[in-house]
């Protein structure tokens, strides 16, 4: 994969959906190197681009989410209802960062792109 200089940054709105995970934030950082812009980039390629930095955020925020789902079931079989409701809560985050807060920060992205 490509490592591009000029590449877009984190939306604001996953960031601060994901300030307590900064892992996650660095994460989603370091796949979007896979995008950029170049001088002299058409158009289309930027299109190209925008469109390839949605995909690696959907699939990165999917994987969060899944992760979030295995936490949740292994604190369930904990019994401990506390490590089961903090697990609960981040599962729920990263549902909402996939379904919603990825896409209000696609307009953000957009910007970058165009």
């Amino acid at each position: 994969m490509k490592t591009y200089k000029n590449h877009p940054p984190v939306p604001k709105v996953l960031q601060e959906a994901l300030k307590e995970y900064p892992a996650l934030i660095a994460d989603l950082e370091e796949a979007l190197t896979g995008t950029g812009v170049t001088l002299f980039m058409s158009k289309t390629l930027r299109y190209d681009q925008f469109e390839r930095a949605i995909a690696l955020l959907e699939v990165c925020l999917e994987s969060y989410w899944s992760d979030a789902t295995e936490e949740v079931k292994a604190a369930e079989a904990t019994g401990n209802t506390a490590l089961i409701a903090k697990a609960k809560e981040k599962e729920m985050l990263m549902i909402n960062c996939r379904t919603d807060s990825l896409g209000r920060g696609v307009g953000e992205l957009k910007a970058f792109f165009d």
